[in-house]
């Protein structure tokens, strides 16, 4: 048996570095390398190295060597230490490599990086490459290059197809989470990927700004309604499990009465998302708070109150309805209901597309 224990230690940080994402690096003279993240716990991380080696002739990739890197901690504060043990067995003609991979995931992601390995067989690595995580691990930059319009058509209807049911059903799992919860998915990682989550909203809007201050009265959401001015929708965002109204039952001698107050959450939200516009709207060109900002001083065309959730109560519909009407037109109250339902309509659409693109590719 060939015991073997490196004891090199890495805090959270570093071996995020060490093992960086998932991807081939190229290297000179047609090397290439790859790392990728098997199995990870608070406790064990396991990941995969590859070395490609070309033919020295043809450039091409003829062969790779696959060492796996484990690392390991007793408790989250302690740095990770690099411990691969490796036990080797002599059966006769035949040696048997035994790896503590700790858990099937490991293995099953094992298998898709060894078939992403073969893939590069014959194939000549010049430039780094990002790899799709999924069992046929392809490089999707090469694919998309590949495309012909109708194809990249397909493929783009697809990929929104696919990016708005997921947004549905994160909004539909996660109706029991407060505004601030969504706020920060919104702008998760600084805003990465505000641009498309916003896309909840509607394809009307653009340059979607969060968490804006004006004159010291903050806004959750101001997004832009028109390329050719500066028009702009400002969007108040408070929690799905808030209601709209305030329901009170009085005892009366026919039964009882029942009473449809507005909540305290949405009598807050009108007023305060009515002086962020006035605001914006009367604010000096030159005011500190909009170069920080990166806007300039424009109209805004509509403010938007999302909060809570519809009922299936045809009373409480009715009101809600006669709340709507009775408000001027630039103020709108949608529900969470409300934008599961818009999204709903995209998805419905865009299905029927791919259907037709998909149709006429049959033909």
């Amino acid at each position: 048996m060939i015991d073997t224990t490196n004891k090199y230690e890495f805090s959270n940080e570093e071996l995020k570095q060490e093992l960086d994402v998932w991807k081939i690096k190229a290297h000179s003279n047609g090397f290439a390398s790859c790392y990728k993240i098997l199995y990870k716990t608070n406790f064990t991380t396991i990941a995969a190295k590859s070395f490609l080696i070309p033919n020295q002739e043809t450039g091409e990739i003829r062969h790779f060597d696959l060492s796996l890197r484990i690392f390991k901690r007793r408790r989250k504060a302690d740095p990770w230490i690099e411990e691969t043990q490796v036990k080797e067995h002599d059966h006769g003609v035949h040696k048997q490599i035994d790896i503590d991979v700790g858990s099937g995931i490991a293995v099953k992601a094992l298998h898709e990086f060894l078939c992403a390995q073969y893939e590069f067989i014959g194939q000549k690595i010049e430039n780094d490459r990002i790899i799709i995580d999924q069992p046929s691990d392809q490089d999707i930059i090469h694919m998309l290059r590949k495309m012909s319009l109708d194809q990249f058509e397909k493929f783009g209807e697809g990929f929104r197809l696919n990016t708005i049911k997921g947004y549905r059903d994160f909004i539909k799992n996660n109706l029991d989470k407060n505004e601030t919860f969504f706020q920060n998915w919104l702008d998760e990682e600084n805003g990465k990927f505000r641009h498309q989550r916003c896309l909840i909203f509607g394809l009307e809007f653009i340059d979607h700004k969060m968490e804006g201050e004006l004159s010291r009265k903050r806004f959750d959401l101001l997004t832009r309604s028109s390329l050719s001015k500066n028009e702009y929708v400002i969007i108040e965002m408070k929690s799905p499990s808030e209601d709209v109204f305030k329901v009170l039952t009085h005892p009366t001698n026919q039964g009882e009465s029942v009473e449809y107050h507005l909540s305290p959450a949405i009598s807050r939200a009108i007023p305060q998302i009515l002086r962020y516009r006035s605001k914006l709207q009367t604010i000096s060109e030159d005011d500190d708070d909009l170069r920080r900002i990166g806007i300039k001083k424009g109209n805004v065309a509509k403010c938007i109150i999302l909060i809570g959730q519809r009922k299936t109560d045809d009373i409480w519909n009715d009101h809600f309805n006669s709340l709507k009407a009775s408000l001027s037109s630039n103020l709108e109250i949608w529900t969470y209901s409300d934008i599961i339902d818009k999204l709903e309509i995209v998805i419905k659409n865009l299905e029927e597309n791919l259907s037709e693109i998909s149709g006429e590719d049959d033909k």
